[in-house]
């Protein structure tokens, strides 16, 4: 293969030109917009941190207006004595460039990109895009006269690089790879090991990699980020870019900056000249300070955010029948996916727009961050708990349908549409052909029921029983008679996707042949009504039964609360009829009742206890050292309940004891 080593026209050599009908508003800044001319609006929408710039930062800055230091342009790379600073903070972090050549102080992060791709990308490149993605990058990669093109992220992974889609995405077109890391929207941080996967890959295929880490200073596991600029084989093909805006409560200020190979430094600097000249250098001497005296301000923005996003994921847990999560490790957003059985769940925009005219609360629908984001909605946690709160008690209204926020009364939502007899059809086939699949290949299966914390635990279970068993499971919300043979049969379609429900069929018939041997499988039952888990054991009877605390998911909703209580007692009589095993949260009185015939395994919060400084987590009389964060009652149960179905299915003690001891990835 032909090596490129980026010695492209760039922007000085474009012939296509970019007119402005090509690009629309940022989704984010329009969802904004429109808030903006609605009274009373609750926003967990553009990511703005609700702190204001710190004293020392802003006294700082004043101080050089006074001295007349800010009335003229600084060099274009930026202010010297800045650069060096970075310099040396770059060091400190495990990465070396030289100030006089290899960084460049920018305005904001956006003009960072902009100017790597006009300076890097040719018109009719290829841009890679990890999806979901930030919105902004899309007209940045359309400046450039590229063309983006989204490879998805592994959702089942929190949304974790997946090197193996990245390769089958390149082509003979494909010159960069674009991502930002943490990942807005989904707050995940990408691990070591499919980042150098994925450098590895690029370099193959000779790729420029801009990773943009705007969000690297709220990152709240131990686990050590992927960092492209970290590894100085790839030195020559990375740009790494940054700002001022998140960590130090600067969004207004408008800078950052890059770091890069000089060869690379070279030609962005042509483009960052022609741009802007050089970034606001009142802007500059505020960098300069927040380098100097900002990381005690770091620290307490850190802390907040993650008392924030505890707060949050509560408020989706309080929500289990709308809201499936990954829980966000960095940034200070949270992307959960809709459920299927929530009106407009597969239309991310439309719902997005009902809740902001019915609701007044602002949240970006999930399809502005790429097909993979659809089904989804991004909120940000960076507000003050008092508006995450009133935002919540809005949304639990809303998906009640009956939002008391708008002046006309409000019609009720609309209705999901259910098929006819073609559809019963189709439900009866997938039905058949799980239960084909299921007597070829046998695995034992975990059925999760309850209200809170099922697509925490199905996601730690399918993480622990992995480490020795083969399982399969999904992080996505399978609470429907349909949703339980896409599991079994591992496949999906889109209704409004040509040709999807035909290929969908294709693969349930493949699979249900000739099944893959695995030996656990994870399914959600959900109830939402009487008579859901009958239909749900007409197709598959568990070997064990977890049941999760049984909470409603509206404050007043008694009546659904019954149906979910019985809907479990049937579970669970059926689960023990069978000869399985059940394991049930013993906090819940009204369940422990239900349990009591069934002889349970017990699991309880006060199983999580904190001793001589570290904390424990107790199963079947076995204790266990505790490293991994918990955020929430929710995640503290299922670890608990995963512990012990891991015990009951014959995970071995050390293998449980170094899952409990380390974050994921680490």
């Amino acid at each position: 293969m032909r090596r490129r080593t980026f010695t492209g026209l760039g922007l000085f050599g474009h012939t296509a030109g970019v007119r402005a009908d090509d690009f629309e508003l940022s989704p984010i800044k329009a969802i904004e917009l429109r808030a903006s001319r609605l009274p009373d609006v609750v926003s967990l929408a553009q990511g703005i941190p609700s702190f204001d710039t710190p004293e020392p930062i802003k006294r700082y800055a004043a101080e050089k207006m006074a001295e007349g230091k800010c009335a003229k342009y600084s060099l274009t790379p930026g202010l010297p004595q800045l650069r060096e600073l970075l310099s040396e903070a770059l060091w400190r972090d495990g990465m070396r460039y030289d100030p006089d050549g290899e960084i460049i102080v920018t305005c904001g992060s956006i003009e960072a990109i902009s100017a790597t791709l006009l300076a890097l990308v040719e018109p009719g490149d290829e841009v890679l895009l990890a999806s979901p993605t930030y919105a902004s990058y899309l007209g940045a990669v359309r400046l450039a006269g590229a063309t983006p093109r989204f490879v998805p992220l592994k959702e089942d992974a929190n949304f974790d690089l997946d090197p193996e889609a990245i390769g089958a995405a390149v082509s003979r077109r494909t010159r960069a790879i674009l991502l930002s890391n943490p990942n807005n929207p989904t707050g995940t941080v990408y691990s070591a090991a499919e980042t150098a996967r994925m450098m590895e890959l690029a370099a193959r295929h000779d790729l420029l990699v801009i990773s943009d880490e705007v969000y690297k200073d709220f990152i709240y596991t131990s686990e050590p980020p992927g960092n492209p600029a970290r590894l100085p084989e790839h030195r020559g093909r990375v740009v790494r870019v940054c700002s001022f805006s998140k960590a130090y409560g600067m969004t207004g200020w408008r800078v950052g900056f890059l770091h890069t190979a000089r060869p690379l430094a070279e030609r962005i600097l042509k483009v960052h000249d022609a741009l802007v000249t050089c970034a606001p250098v009142v802007s500059q001497y505020a960098a300069i300070a927040a380098l100097e005296v900002g990381d005690p301000f770091v620290e307490q923005f850190r802390a907040e955010f993650r008392e924030r996003r505890a707060r949050i994921i509560d408020r989706f847990d309080a929500l289990p029948e709308v809201f499936d999560y990954q829980k966000p490790n960095a940034s200070y957003f949270a992307f959960p996916r809709i459920k299927d059985t929530t009106p407009l769940a597969r239309d991310s925009r439309a719902l997005a727009d009902d809740i902001l005219e019915r609701a007044r609360v602002a949240l970006v629908p999930g399809i502005a961050f790429g097909p993979t984001g659809e089904s989804h909605l991004r909120f940000c946690y960076a507000r003050d708990l008092a508006d995450i709160d009133r935002a919540f008690d809005r949304l639990s209204d809303y998906f009640r349908g009956r939002p008391p926020h708008t002046a006309a009364p409000a019609a009720p939502p609309p209705a999901v549409r259910r098929g006819g007899p073609l559809r019963s059809a189709g439900v009866g086939l997938l039905h058949a052909l799980a239960r084909l699949r299921l007597a070829r290949q046998r695995p034992r299966v975990v059925a999760i029921a309850g209200g809170r914390g099922k697509t925490v635990l199905k996601r730690l279970l399918a993480e622990l029983l992995g480490t020795t068993l083969r399982v399969r499971s999904n992080p996505l919300s399978y609470n429907t008679e349909i949703g339980i043979a896409f599991a079994i049969l591992d496949t999906d379609f889109d209704t409004r996707m040509p040709g999807s429900i035909a290929r969908g069929l294709a693969r349930a018939a493949w699979h249900a042949a000739w099944p893959d041997a695995i030996d656990a499988i994870v399914l959600e039952f959900g109830t939402r009504q009487r008579g859901d888990i009958a239909k749900l054991l007409r197709v598959v009877r568990p070997d064990i039964a977890v049941v999760m605390p049984l909470t409603p998911s509206f404050a007043d909703d008694q009546d659904a609360l019954a149906a979910m209580r019985a809907e479990v007692r049937t579970l669970l009589d059926a689960t023990h009829s069978g000869g399985g095993a059940v394991a049930v949260c013993a906090d819940d009185p009204v369940l422990a009742g239900l349990a009591e015939p069934a002889h349970p395994l017990w699991f309880r919060l006060a199983d999580c206890q904190e001793r001589a400084g570290r904390r424990w987590i107790r199963a079947a009389g076995t204790d266990y050292a505790l490293g991994r964060e918990l955020v929430g009652d929710s995640n503290a149960y299922a670890l608990i309940a995963s512990v012990i179905i891991a015990q009951h299915l014959g995970v071995p003690e050390d293998t449980i004891r170094a899952f409990l001891a380390s974050e994921p990835g680490s």
